[in-house]
């Protein structure tokens, strides 16, 4: 009997040995086996890029696919899946939720000072550009108290926000300082600033009124979008419009005048050609359209510039029967961009009204 009691203790014995030791594995396994991953970065830049291993940590394991990028090319939340792999080969896959923001304020490209006469507002935001990482287009203002009929040293700012809130602020100075105000016959101010010379805003160009060599470099924005608009309205009417000649610089004018004058000679040049400086053409805001013949406006191109050029800002630079007024013989192809409204009183219900005469100016060489 005895025996027996001591067999049946070591029975018992090894069977709670054993358990502890499978306890024990079982332990040790699951240890080894439990993982636990991470999202360590919950928010991230729109567009930076960012990988799995970047954003997530594993305990125990490995992270799979650590270099794979995370699209973050769009704004929001965003769903990602993250796998862990352990040493024994066992796989736990985790989903999260990641956040892509903007932190980016927009940037601006302005010009540090301007400056005007008194009575002579301009457009502030004029040369000014916005650019974003993700808006394509911000619009920017102006802050602060400025006057344009009182002389002083404006210290304004430019500012932008984009759809996420993110604003810039950047300071410029505005001058209103005196100027030699003068009148046309017809009253309006003329207002000369840098050698530019301007009557009732609008930028004047002929015999009388010239441009410093340095002014200009292309068709200005305003002038290329009126084009374009203009053009392709033309299309849908059948009419194919293109530029034959648009911006001069002072230097190239000045060929093409002198060319002139040694095949016809200088009385004869000046009828048809600007000297240099004296050329709308550099001034970015004219060109020459189709074709340099007379004969052009007698072409279905010809009537509808004639009829409809006005509708987007443009005159008839050179009318017919005019030459008195603007020093130049008729050229059905020449078109000045004067902005819409001036340019419907010029056009006159197709009695095209000159600059000179609108103004009360004249067109003549000083010599």
């Amino acid at each position: 009997m005895k025996k027996k009691k001591i067999r049946k203790q070591k029975i018992i014995y090894f069977i709670g040995v054993s358990s502890i030791i499978v306890l024990i594995i079982i332990g040790i396994i699951w240890y080894f086996s439990w993982m636990d991953i991470e999202l360590v970065i919950k928010e991230v830049e729109i567009n930076q890029e960012v990988k799995i291993s970047d954003i997530t940590s594993c305990s125990h394991g490995n992270l799979l696919e650590p270099d794979k990028f995370i699209d973050t090319s769009t704004l929001g939340k965003k769903d990602i899946e993250v796998q862990c792999k352990n040493f024994l080969g066992y796989v736990k896959t985790s989903s999260f939720e990641l956040v892509v923001r903007d932190y980016t304020a927009p940037v601006i490209s302005f010009p540090e000072e301007l400056s005007t006469t008194i009575g002579t507002p301009i457009d502030l935001l004029q040369g000014v550009i916005v650019s974003d990482n993700v808006d394509s287009d911000v619009e920017v203002f102006v802050d602060g108290e400025y006057s344009f009929e009182q002389k002083g040293e404006y210290v304004l700012y430019y500012v932008a926000h984009d759809s996420s809130g993110n604003e810039t602020r950047n300071k410029f100075i505005l001058k209103v300082e005196e100027g030699n105000t003068m009148k046309t016959v017809n009253g309006y101010s003329i207002v000369v600033e840098n050698g530019v010379t301007y009557i009732d805003g609008v930028l004047i160009v002929n015999k009388t009124y010239s441009l410093p060599a340095d002014y200009g470099n292309g068709l200005t924005d305003e002038v290329s979008t009126a084009f374009q608009k203009m053009k392709d309205v033309a299309s849908k009417d059948g009419i194919t419009l293109s530029i034959i000649s648009g911006y001069r610089s002072y230097d190239r004018q000045n060929t093409i005048y002198y060319n002139y004058v040694q095949r016809d000679g200088k009385s004869e040049a000046d009828t048809y050609s600007a000297r240099p400086g004296h050329s709308e053409h550099q001034s970015g805001l004219a060109f020459d359209l189709n074709s340099l013949e007379s004969s052009f406006a007698n072409t279905k191109e010809g009537k509808w510039l004639n009829e409809h050029a006005y509708q987007y800002g443009f005159i008839l630079r050179y009318p017919k029967g005019k030459t008195n007024e603007t020093g130049y013989i008729y050229e059905p192809w020449h078109f000045r961009y004067v902005g819409e409204e001036l340019a419907k009183k010029l056009y006159n219900d197709g009695n095209w009204v000159t600059l000179e005469a609108y103004f009360g100016i004249n067109s003549q060489y000083s010599e």
